[in-house]
């Protein structure tokens, strides 16, 4: 480690570098650091009057690494990065602390072998890092910056943390997937998609819960903490919740949840049906699911024998802190609306209807996408006319919320619909304000020919896909995020 120090009007300043060419910068104003003792201690200074830094009092070392825990769990490791001294002073954990999962990063893109990049929403903060644990591994999911891995020969899920590179072991799902349906312990490795779709981690329980959510057949949701030997399933009961009164093709009702995504939000986890209920996956005293908003009944249709489903919702964190939810709804049409309301809503000069290109000249498709906000102490949803400076990045694998202030080259108040995903149209972003839409950004497939318009079960991985040119945009990138595991092949 290189330190080189230059003065500055609030303190002094250190460039560290890790011998990679990376270098960071680490500003300390002792003089303004409301503390209680003397900034200056004898000790601190040395015979040449220059501060000794490697011999900071402890407890104040200690408080500056809280705080820049609060902010940035990648500033706490840079700090620990510079100075021996420092870092035998300050703590480190490698559970699942909550404390070090780094929230607002996310996995932007992935390369050939182990090197992700990974890009920080609230700072802008891009850094590529070469994660060996990656080897032998699925990406499955990701929950609270950190991600999901189930190991290729023995189906071990692990949780990956790719700031600190801490490992967390958790037992293998295979048996938790055969419980559910008999058939997914032959065929669930070869499935695509992938079984395993979201995941969640409850603060509830010591040491925390993971949640995996998983799709198929049935649905159903697996749940263990370390230390478990199996993974233990959600009780039938809790997937009465919101009964369906509509049938399948054999007579029997429909009497599990379909949901689209989920979020871990303050220690708990919630995730929002298709048609946009809200439910809260309640792990203490004992796994239940707890309705949090029944907003509105089935929006079912059926299309050649085949039960479809006419509206999507997505619960997408609405600030940078995780502490409060957006829900987009979006309708493929506007059969949940009566020809009255159709009309009028028509003739509204502000709306939430999309009229887009139909398949002939002079015809058009509607389509309908709304904005609310959850109001979980309240129980409902707020509609949302305008989200300011912030854009929304929609989709099947993940959602996203950030500023735009530190990315200009994005839309605020604006909602992107991303790439392989329920929501993906021939609208690629549609604006609040104004109600204007814009096309989809152009992507292909690796191997020639344009990339599918919706959901293709038959792209089996992020290398099918990629951007009509380059170098990429950031729009095209986190387009891929929210639609592909592992996102944009660098």
């Amino acid at each position: 480690m290189k330190r080189t120090r230059c003065r500055s009007s609030g303190g002094d300043r250190y460039l560290c570098s890790s011998g990679n060419n990376e270098w960071s910068v680490l500003h300390f104003s002792i003089l303004s650091s409301p503390v209680s003792w003397s900034p200056f201690p004898i000790h601190f200074v040395n015979l040449y009057g220059r501060r000794d830094w490697p011999n900071l009092p402890s407890e104040l070392t200690e408080q500056i690494a809280s705080r820049l825990l609060r902010y940035d769990v990648a500033e706490y490791l840079r700090l620990r990065a510079a100075c021996k001294a420092w870092r035998e002073c300050i703590c480190y954990s490698s559970d699942l602390d909550s404390r070090f999962r780094p929230r607002q990063w996310i996995m932007l893109s992935k390369g050939d072998g182990t090197r992700c990049r990974f890009l920080n929403l609230a700072t802008g903060a891009c850094v590529q890092i070469d994660l060996p644990e990656l080897s032998g591994h699925h990406i499955e999911s990701s929950t609270e910056g950190l991600l999901v891995l189930r190991e290729k020969t023995s189906d071990d899920i692990r949780l990956l943390n790719p700031l600190t590179r801490a490992l967390t072991d958790l037992p293998p799902i295979t048996a938790a997937l055969r419980s559910v349906s008999p058939d997914w312990s032959e065929d669930w490795k070869t499935a695509c998609p992938s079984r395993i779709v979201y995941a969640g981690i409850s603060d509830e329980t010591s040491p925390p819960t993971v949640a995996l959510f998983m799709r198929g057949h049935l649905w159903n949701i697996a749940y263990a903490k370390p230390g478990d030997q199996r993974w233990a399933l959600v009780d039938d009961k809790g997937w009465r919740t919101f009964p369906n009164r509509r049938v399948i093709s054999d007579g029997e009702l429909l009497r599990y949840v379909w949901y689209l995504s989920a979020v871990t939000l303050r220690g708990r986890i919630y995730f929002a049906t298709f048609q946009g209920n809200i439910l809260k996956l309640k792990l203490h005293p004992r796994p239940r699911l707890v309705p949090v908003v029944n907003d509105q009944s089935s929006h079912m249709i059926w299309h050649c024998g085949i039960l479809r489903h006419n509206v999507v919702s997505y619960l997408v964190p609405a600030n940078d802190n995780h502490r409060s939810l957006l829900m987009v709804r979006y309708y493929s049409s506007l059969d949940h609306l009566s020809p009255d309301e159709q009309r009028r809503m028509k003739r509204r000069k502000r709306t939430t209807l999309l009229k887009l290109p139909g398949d002939r000249p002079g015809q058009y498709k509607w389509h309908q996408l709304e904005v609310f906000k959850v109001d979980l102490a309240g129980k409902k949803l707020i509609p949302v006319e305008n989200m300011g400076h912030r854009a929304v990045f929609i989709g099947d694998v993940t959602c996203i919320s950030f500023s735009i202030q530190r990315f200009p080259s994005v839309y605020g108040n604006a909602v992107y619909l991303g790439m392989n995903s329920h929501c993906s149209i021939a609208c690629g972003v549609c604006h609040l304000n104004d109600n204007r839409i814009e096309p989809r950004l152009e992507h292909v497939l690796e191997g020639g020919g344009k990339a599918p318009l919706g959901l293709d079960k038959t792209l089996r991985g992020p290398e099918r896909i990629v951007p009509l040119a380059r170098p990429c945009s950031l729009e095209e990138y986190l387009v891929c995020h929210v639609g592909f595991k592992y996102g944009i092949k660098d």
